[in-house]
């Protein structure tokens, strides 16, 4: 992991745990670009192509990590297999990491509008916006209209609010200001465990030593 390494018999909740800051870290990063609009800070867009692509790119990221932080607290793609339902119970347990404190990291809807976005055409008979940006140039009633109708996915710069909607047709928002904040909660709560650092060792024992 990370070019280093590690002994996993020392304690495997370790690789876990790295896990789980390589996405944190990786989640902070697409929110520094996104809250920071570093694309435009030389007047170009690059290889992003357009101002829609950047955000949308960053917010993709963003969910993905996410997910993937679900999957090692939170993992409900198979609750049949008892060791993934013991892991996860686990891990929860020893990082002290619960779902009400990190409400957007582990909100799985709008990462799943995300993912399905072609059944959700389907699901709303094609009849839906879909990569909307908000700022002070749009109009008054562009706004309104967007907000107040089905858009797949719309983010405000001004106030930092994703909206997306779920399968059942509800209006789902993000405050990635608030999802920052969770983040580096997470962060601080899983490095300051000594299990974190449990296993890091200079030399691999196969190494030969001349």
């Amino acid at each position: 992991m990370k070019n280093q390494y590690f002994d996993t018999s020392i304690d495997s909740d370790f690789i876990y745990a790295n896990s789980a800051l390589v996405n944190i870290n990786c989640a902070l990063v697409s929110l520094e670009y996104i809250l920071n609009d570093y694309v435009y800070y030389d007047r170009s867009i690059g290889i992003y192509h357009d101002e829609h692509t950047y955000y949308f790119y960053h917010i993709q990221a963003l969910l993905t990590a996410c997910g993937n932080l679900s999957n090692i607290f939170y993992n409900h793609s198979n609750y049949s297999n008892k060791a993934i339902t013991k892991r996860c119970s686990r891990l929860r347990r020893r990082f002290e990491i619960t779902e009400a404190p990190y409400r957007l990291i582990f909100q799985k809807e709008a990462r799943n509008t995300n993912e399905h976005f072609d059944e959700r055409y389907d699901e709303f008979g094609s009849n839906l916006g879909d990569y909307n940006l908000l700022d002070e140039n749009v109009d008054v009633e562009m706004r309104k209209t967007i907000l107040n109708n089905p858009h797949l996915r719309t983010y405000d710069k001004e106030n930092h609010i994703y909206y997306t909607y779920g399968r059942k047709r509800n209006l789902i928002n993000y405050n990635f200001e608030e999802m920052k904040q969770e983040l580096q909660d997470m962060q601080e709560k899983i490095l300051s465990n000594p299990i974190t650092n449990c296993a890091w060792i200079n030399q691999h024992p196969n190494d030969i030593s001349e």
